[in-house]
């Protein structure tokens, strides 16, 4: 995958390790999720527009830690 380099990814990897949770806002298509996916490739990923998905977080949030 060929993406630009942003000047953003290392303020989100420097806030990641002074926040147990960071929030990137921004409007629809601008490639908020390429840069989080890229920036945290060791990370699972979840997306939660699928009802199916976001109903089994709902209902057991930590399920996904418990079958690694």
């Amino acid at each position: 995958m060929s993406m630009y380099k942003r000047d953003l990814t290392a303020a989100v990897l420097a806030a990641s390790g002074q926040y147990p949770v960071v929030t990137l806002l921004g409007p629809r298509q601008s490639g908020k999720t390429t840069l989080v996916r890229a920036a945290f490739a060791e990370k699972p990923y979840f997306s939660l527009e699928n009802p199916d998905t976001r109903a089994r977080a709902e209902v057991d949030p930590i399920a996904n830690d418990r079958q690694k």
